[in-house]
């Protein structure tokens, strides 16, 4: 806290020099990496704030995976560096130097390399929008304090006002005027740093002001002319500004890095020994695989993180993950063979589903990921972006359901409204004028007796005939939208029944007002809405479903078990066997250990979330236990039928 202390001070004192102390935004910028790294409290309420919105962030993508899932519903998705900007824009009024801006809007960069586990470059802290709005801000700001103070220099010369913020300059006689010297009197303290401008081109200033004097212009010309002379000593100003800026996207980069990937270098020294084996001491090859195997089962379980460590997730995921699956494939066209005993094809299928049951079993009940428990969500940005991705926008889920809805009604009501009022009356309209019928009075109808006999067949039963057809082919699309509408409805029912059980009280009245708003829109949707408000009467989940691939920590049960089977898979040593059997058992009881807190993905590439209140589900461990044990019951049983 002392660091912190010390450091905004010299923040403070960095407003009284002009320009930007890289220095500074250089321990700002360390010491939210810090922070953010080590997972410290920072007392400063902006820094706070900032962390906070950082969680919301992490919450509002986890809720929307549970509610609506991870796809985006437009063809330009909003990325990560949007939100995380967003964030600054909600805390930037709590920052008051350009050094804290700046250091925020590069940190934002690394929490985006972090979270992507790219390193920084040039061009990610470009494409930053809160990154680029700063410099354009500063940048903008600069130029206009700077020209304000070098064109009240130049006034006070030409003898327009009597006080400027820099005196020593040659004063003339002119009958010169401008119409508003509002916008040229600075209203700052004298800075130094202008002044010295000003200093080192007072000769080249004052020949530029004497040719004002000369040319007699005044009024708005005037001041065209003033803009003019000023923005050649402001060039060297922005020029300087941009050099200072150059510095600190490459101290970002510099700072920002993770330093040696030992991701990297252990698959290469993997493939080398790998390699070598094969090339000298290719009988021993597997003994390289079970070393190797030993000590990626310790950097899995110690080191692997499954969000920066890109490297290896492609990897486990591009080989590893594929082959469990391809030996699943094969078990069960194994399982179809006409020799194969009913032990073994009990076997089969057994492993068979019990690996596919560990996708879908949950290995965790959280309970504080609960929305009801996480109150500071509410009335955030991101329970505003939420409901908007949800229910508001017109691409949300529940919106276009809605959308549809009031579309097929108000098809299926033009179409009743036409078949009345256009084609019956066009039917009744035939029958008159072929004399079938006499008079149409309410419900009364008259017949004519010379239209009905049988030399004008054509007509009495023509017609009909014909309005028939048209019943039919009414009747029938009536039936198409009548289906599609109760669709819909099924549709909403789920879709709201998915977002309410996740909601709290305050997101659901919020939710419902929204997708009330929508089916309102319309008068033909009112006698749906009995039926409609009973979709919003959900029972809320009283806990959240983890499966293992949801944390950082079950993904590493996941990919040690996959890796444990997959060496006991390929090679045919018993000592093997037996080694990635213990393996599989071992990771089966790690299964069962408590980890707090419990690291949870939010979703790819956005900050990951945390849970300490949750239970274990004992059934996913030991589904993990009896695997190893089917895997044995059929290596023996082949052994024997060799």
């Amino acid at each position: 806290m002392k660091k912190l202390t010390i450091l905004l001070i010299t923040v403070i004192i960095s407003l009284t020099a002009l320009g930007i102390d890289v220095e500074t935004v250089k321990d700002v910028y360390k010491t939210l990496i810090q922070t953010y790294n080590e997972g410290e409290n920072l007392s400063n309420e902006e820094f706070t704030s900032f962390f906070q919105e950082l969680n919301n962030l992490g919450f509002y993508r986890f809720y929307r995976t549970q509610m609506i899932g991870s796809a985006e519903y437009i063809d330009r998705p909003t990325n990560v560096q949007t939100y995380l900007s967003q964030i600054y824009d909600n805390v930037q009024s709590q920052f008051t130097t350009i050094e804290e801006k700046l250091a925020l809007a590069g940190f934002l960069v690394y929490v985006q390399s972090d979270l992507s586990g790219k390193q920084i470059t040039q061009e990610m802290i470009r494409s930053m929008p809160a990154y680029f709005a700063t410099i354009q801000d500063y940048t903008r700001s600069l130029e206009n304090d700077a020209l304000t103070y070098f064109g009240n220099v130049i006034i006070y010369s030409l003898g327009i006002v009597e006080n400027a913020p820099f005196i020593n300059i040659e004063r003339f006689e002119s009958d010169a005027e401008i119409l508003d010297t509002r916008f040229y009197i600075y209203e700052g303290e004298t800075n130094p740093e202008y002044n010295e401008i000003i200093l080192e081109n007072k000769e080249s200033l004052e020949q530029g002001i004497q040719q004002l004097v000369q040319s007699g212009i005044t009024g708005r010309p005037l001041q065209i002319a003033i803009d003019q002379l000023s923005y050649n000593y402001v060039n060297s100003l922005i020029n300087e500004t941009k050099d200072q800026l150059q510095q600190v996207t490459q101290m970002f980069i510099e700072e920002g890095k993770d330093g040696v990937n030992i991701a990297f270098i252990r698959i290469i020294i993997y493939a080398v020994l790998v390699l070598i084996t094969f090339l000298f001491f290719r009988k021993y090859l597997w003994v390289t695989f079970l070393s190797v195997f030993g000590v990626e089962f310790v950097y899995l379980l110690a080191f692997y993180n499954p969000i920066t460590d890109t490297i290896s997730s492609f990897l486990y995921g591009s080989y590893i993950v594929t082959f469990v699956f391809l030996f699943l494939a094969v078990l069960l066209f194994k399982s179809f063979g006409k020799k194969i005993k009913l032990t073994e094809r009990v076997i089969n299928f057994s492993i068979l589903f019990l690996v596919l049951t560990t996708l879908f079993v949950p290995s965790y009940y959280s309970y504080d990921l609960l929305m009801e428990k996480n109150n500071q969500f509410n009335n955030s940005a991101f329970e505003t972006q939420l409901l908007n991705d949800v229910v508001v926008y017109p691409h949300a889920p529940i919106h276009k359901t809605i959308s549809n809805l009031n579309s097929y009604l108000g098809s299926e009501y033009s179409k009743v409204n036409t078949f009345y009022r256009s084609t019956f009356s066009s039917f009744l309209g035939d029958l008159l004028n072929s004399q079938v019928l006499s008079q149409i009075q309410g419900s009364m109808v008259q017949t004519n007796r010379d239209g009905l006999k049988i030399d004008k067949v054509k007509n009495y039963r023509g017609i009909p005939l014909d309005f028939s057809k048209e019943i039919t082919d009414f009747v029938n699309s009536s039936k198409i939208s009548e289906r599609n509408i109760y669709n819909e409805l099924d549709t909403l029912k789920a879709q709201a029944y998915d977002v309410l059980k996740f909601s709290d009280t305050e997101f659901e009245s919020k939710f419902i007002d929204a997708s009330n708003q929508l089916l309102r829109s319309t008068d033909l949707i009112d006698p749906l809405l009995p039926n409609l408000n009973s979709f919003f009467n959900v029972e809320k989940v009283d806990k959240i479903n983890l499966r293992a691939y949801n944390t950082i920590y079950g993904t590493k049960i996941f990919l040690l078990f996959f890796l444990s089977l997959t060496i006991f898979v390929i090679f045919e040593e018993k000592f093997t066997k037996y080694i990635s059997l213990i393996s599989m058992y071992l990771v089966s009881i790690l299964s069962f250990i408590k980890v707090t807190p419990l690291k949870v993905f939010s979703q790819t590439g956005y900050p990951t979330i945390y849970t300490v209140d949750y239970n274990i589900n004992y059934i996913f461990g030991i589904i993990l236990l009896t695997l190893p044990l089917l895997l044995f019951l059929r290596y023996l049983q082949y052994q024997r039928n060799k």
